[in-house]
């Protein structure tokens, strides 16, 4: 039995994978909630410290080998986890990730990140986000993601010199209607790592919950099939 690592989105906690987690009764499947994210808002929201959560786990179970599924900032994490770690990774699936950041998207994705513009235009998300985080510190997780978007578009983490020594199969995975990872830069990513591919998902956009799990399930199995196989 494989074993697969789900990792939540920015502004999540592991609860965003519960739906995905039903689907897989036939895998080995962990999940965890990164710092300064859930019940750990006191810890920094790093993706440094992402990757030791990742690697906390994976000592945790014990397993040898693990496929990474990342959502959203949970495939960044990913990478930059199979970059350090590659002989702890099997492969990664990203679905949704911005893997190439410029200006334009920090800018929009920012303006996203308000928690005022955030209570006033979309209350139910804003109280979802209480009762994940707390609510008192709900506010802050959006603050720190946001500090981290900037950070990244600014100085990247995974630049070419980290890129290249991503060896695992990779697979990219992003709706067509994602206006945020937005396909033509997923695309782009794909190409620079060594082992790797794009999978565009029809009539998708970037929410998880807009993804038909249901149809995507048999395209992971087979993607870890493969990549278990080729080893």
């Amino acid at each position: 039995m494989s074993t697969v690592l789900l990792l939540h989105g920015a502004l999540a906690t592991e609860r965003q994978m519960l739906s995905l987690k039903a689907l897989l009764p036939d895998h080995n499947v962990l999940s965890l909630t990164f710092s300064g994210h859930g019940d750990r808002t006191t810890e920094p929201l790093d993706f440094m410290r992402f990757v030791d959560d990742i690697n906390a786990v994976v000592a945790r179970d014990g397993a040898k080998q693990v496929h990474l599924f990342g959502y959203s900032m949970g495939g960044y994490a990913a990478l930059l986890y199979a970059r350090k770690f590659p002989e702890r990774v099997l492969s990664v699936i990203t679905l949704g990730s911005i893997l190439v950041w410029n200006e334009e998207a920090l800018q929009k994705e920012l303006r996203k990140l308000d928690p005022v513009m955030m209570e006033q235009k979309v209350p139910a998300f804003a109280r979802m986000l209480s009762e994940w985080h707390g609510e008192s510190d709900w506010r802050k997780v959006v603050v720190g993601v946001a500090d981290r978007m900037t950070d990244l578009a600014r100085s990247p983490l995974l630049t070419d010199e980290v890129v290249q020594y991503i060896q695992c199969p990779v697979l990219c995975c992003v709706g067509d209607g994602d206006t945020s990872a937005d396909p033509e830069r997923t695309r782009q990513f794909a190409s620079r790592l060594k082992n790797a591919r794009t999978m565009i998902l029809p009539n998708t956009r970037h929410p998880f919950e807009d993804v038909d799990l249901t149809a995507f399930v048999p395209e992971l199995q087979a993607f870890w099939k493969d990549a278990e196989f080729s080893r």
